[in-house]
């Protein structure tokens, strides 16, 4: 029989901390190799990244440190921050770089979720899910593998497997007990800090930085837009997951010194370009008119904007920049980021249809445009 496309697909593994805790007297190093092997019994062969939402300065130190050391992306959300909101953009955001066939196993009894994991599911996406002893109905139907919360993390079988009738595929996983070896998968593991003081690990770990900011500096270019720190910070920020909590002034301090990246003065404005390279054309985000662009493009934002997704996704941005990131990815995926980010100015001060925060200029932010009835 045909082996099916998900057994050797990747996946991707949502866990909202604040709703499926760590239970007490549980040793967390476990939960990763756990979660792994029960991926492993029910036939999930693939790549497997593990990443967890939490409010960090909240957990027990115990915990934050089993859950960082064991492979797991731990994701920070401030205190008052909407846990949920963060995973379902960047679930979004996976699906646009990863394409079907692929799984996502998300782990959280939310029902705000169900409609993300319905339409993911309609566009050929495995669905798995774990949940707390009490998860919404309408979340667990949305679902074709369901596990407890409790036995997920103790590396059990799902509860309902081959239960469910996907349409999307016809061959259903079944679980089969496989002995408890992970050599195979590949966890995704965050960067750890080498203290090695050898002067050529640190001259390899400078040439790091430098070759994250020559990178930087290239998308800035392709999407036309201004090389300030400000805008390689966003660029690093919400780029490769890897290279997030890098040091950027210290990196470009390295580009600058190895004579690889040079600081041009223009007035106030500080601009870093490559060695040798001219500056190239950049779109002024300042200044537009919602002439400048098409009227079907405005009509395709406001559509984007009623949606109960397209607003989920914007209300959960960080920044100006990631949102018009979302944007891009979400709606005008043909544009340059530059000329994104020239919309959503428009957006806010001539549209007025998404509402900054007067004093943080950003969050917490407003839609005015009413949500739409009806969501597909």
């Amino acid at each position: 029989m045909k082996e099916n496309p998900f057994s050797s697909a990747k996946t991707s593994v949502w866990w909202d901390i604040e709703n499926c805790q760590v239970p007490k007297n549980f040793n967390p190093n476990t939960i990763a190799i756990n979660i792994t092997s029960a991926l492993i019994n029910s036939n999930f062969h693939g790549p497997i990244y593990i990443s967890a939402y939490a409010d960090t300065t909240a957990l027990p130190s115990h915990v934050h440190q089993a859950i960082t050391s064991t492979g797991v992306s731990l994701i920070h959300v401030p205190a008052g921050g909407k846990v949920d909101k963060n995973i379902l953009v960047d679930m979004i955001l996976w699906a646009i770089d990863n394409p079907a066939p692929a799984n996502y196993l998300l782990i959280s009894g939310n029902r705000v979720f169900s409609n993300a994991l319905h339409n993911l599911r309609m566009r050929r996406y495995n669905i798995l899910l774990a949940h707390p002893f009490c998860a919404s109905q309408t979340l667990v139907a949305a679902a074709d593998f369901v596990w407890s919360w409790h036995t997920l993390i103790s590396g059990g079988p799902p509860h309902n497997n081959a239960t469910n009738q996907n349409p999307n595929f016809s061959d259903k996983l079944i679980y089969q007990p496989k002995p408890n070896s992970i050599e195979s998968v590949q966890i995704q593991k965050p960067d750890s800090d080498d203290n090695n003081n050898d002067s050529s690990a640190e001259q390899s770990k400078s040439s790091k930085l430098v070759d994250v900011i020559l990178v930087t500096l290239k998308t800035l270019k392709n999407e036309m837009i201004l090389p300030t720190k400000g805008n390689i910070t966003d660029c690093i920020r919400y780029g490769d997951p890897k290279y997030q909590k890098i040091d950027v002034e210290k990196a470009l301090d390295c580009a600058i010194e190895q004579r690889r990246v040079v600081k041009e003065c223009c007035g106030a404005l500080h601009l870093y370009v490559v060695a040798n390279e001219k500056r190239w054309k950049c779109v002024n985000p300042l200044g537009g008119s919602p002439s400048h662009f098409p009227t079907t493009i405005w009509v395709r934002i406001e559509k984007f904007l009623a949606s109960s997704s397209g607003r989920l996704a914007i209300l959960a941005s960080r920044s100006r920049y990631e949102a018009s990131l979302i944007l891009k990815r979400l709606c005008l995926e043909e544009l340059v980021l530059g000329d994104v980010l020239k919309i959503l100015e428009i957006i806010i001060t001539t549209k007025k249809w998404i509402i900054p925060d007067y004093h943080s200029k950003w969050q917490p932010i407003s839609i005015s445009l009413p949500e739409a009835k009806d969501d597909n």
